[in-house]
């Protein structure tokens, strides 16, 4: 089990991060991000450890995104998957039977991706909320499996937190760092869901 936390506030991330602190803390990472003078979204740091993550210091203009991880197999990956100037952060378990026995599914994907586009996603045998960067622009999506919230401050968790809600599944958004915006880009579909609970908001 991972958790993907993203924010603009430090204080926010550090409450998230403690928030979803149940669902591992072998490994950790911290993004960030700032728009350049073009409005393009700009990647600035990214940091990537074993252990917790300590709390963070306050640091103006940018966009955190974080993410911990319990892994789920023997292997430990630290995310972002990192392929050319894109990075994927992933929150579940990809079963696809090309993946080798000592591949990292989180890497798997993003190659997909890269190569390939989002409509890839309709084909991934598994479970994953994500975020992506690939290069220029900073996405969100999840299946109808793994959970990830938000709220109009552009905040996400792994675990709901006060004042959010659901990421629409099946959906690709492009995040608007510099007004805040989530804008949907395109569609895909769960591969199979073996579970038929109702989701709760």
């Amino acid at each position: 089990m991972c958790a993907i936390i993203a924010s603009f506030n430090i204080h926010t991330f550090n409450e998230l991060y403690q928030l979803n602190s149940y669902r591992g803390n072998l490994t950790h990472s911290i993004a960030r991000f700032t728009n350049d003078h073009l409005g393009n979204i700009k990647h600035t740091s990214l940091v990537r450890a074993q252990g917790e993550m300590p709390p963070l210091k306050e640091d103006e203009g940018l966009y955190y995104v974080g993410h911990s991880q319990a892994p789920t197999t023997q292997h430990s990956f630290i995310h972002p998957a990192v392929y050319g100037k894109a990075m994927l952060w992933h929150n579940g378990i990809i079963k696809q039977k090309e993946l080798k026995e000592n591949a990292w599914d989180t890497e798997w994907m993003l190659h997909k991706i890269y190569d390939y586009g989002f409509r890839t996603l309709s084909d991934m045998d598994g479970t994953f909320a994500c975020m992506m960067y690939n290069g220029s622009e900073l996405f969100v999506f999840r299946n109808e499996i793994s959970p990830l919230f938000y709220n109009d401050d552009l905040d996400f968790s792994s675990t709901k937190f006060k004042g959010s809600i659901s990421l629409p599944p099946n959906s690709v958004f492009k995040l608007g760092i510099k007004d805040k915006k989530i804008i949907k880009i395109t569609e895909f579909t769960t591969k199979e869901n073996p579970y038929y609970f109702a989701e709760v908001e």
